[in-house]
């Protein structure tokens, strides 16, 4: 339940640097900031500048990074790491493909919806399986999703796709779904 930016640029840094090694090419964070946002914040605080440039890294080393857009059911406006511009940002949606309006969160910068309601996940540091709501839960799809759609174009014709190439097939090939 608790963090560092700094732990989290020290993890985000490691997937870099371990990406080869590790054949990382997605990172989910489930993870947001007390303050909201309807724009892009990379350039609102100076940390958030920096957060930015080393998303940026990832992404120029190929690495996917997707956020979770937050539990607040606010209609119009998401935290930080998913209010960056070169983030995904995650909403949820129900099993019936309508957005979760009791907790998601949404922006026009919002990027994608995925499954957020009513999903079995395992509990930490259990052999306990349990049914939990958030776009914390959405964001995993999304990270799926890219990678299943990476690996089907590499088979396909040996092409490896970059992150933004993947965030846009994903905007454009899904369901439309009205928020």
């Amino acid at each position: 339940g608790e963090g560092t930016v700094s732990d989290v640029m020290a993890s985000i840094e490691f997937c870099i640097e371990n990406k080869n090694k590790y054949n990382i090419s997605v990172i989910t964070m489930s993870l947001g900031s007390a303050s909201l946002y309807s724009s892009y914040c990379d350039n609102d605080y100076v940390l958030y500048g920096v957060f930015s440039e080393l998303i940026n890294e990832a992404i120029n080393a190929g690495i996917l990074v997707v956020a979770a857009s937050g539990n607040d059911n606010n209609s119009t406006n998401i935290p930080f790491p998913a209010c960056l511009e070169n983030v995904t940002a995650v909403g949820a949606t129900t099993k019936s493909d309508n957005v979760d309006e009791s907790y998601s969160n949404s922006a026009t910068i919002l990027d994608l919806l995925a499954p957020g309601t009513n999903i079995t996940s395992a509990k930490f540091n259990s052999d306990i399986f349990y049914s939990k709501d958030g776009t914390s839960m959405a964001a995993p799809h999304v990270a799926g999703a890219a990678l299943l759609l990476r690996n089907f174009k590499r088979l396909e014709n040996g092409s490896i796709l970059d992150p933004l190439q993947i965030r846009s097939i994903l905007k454009l090939t899904g369901d439309n779904i009205t928020d």
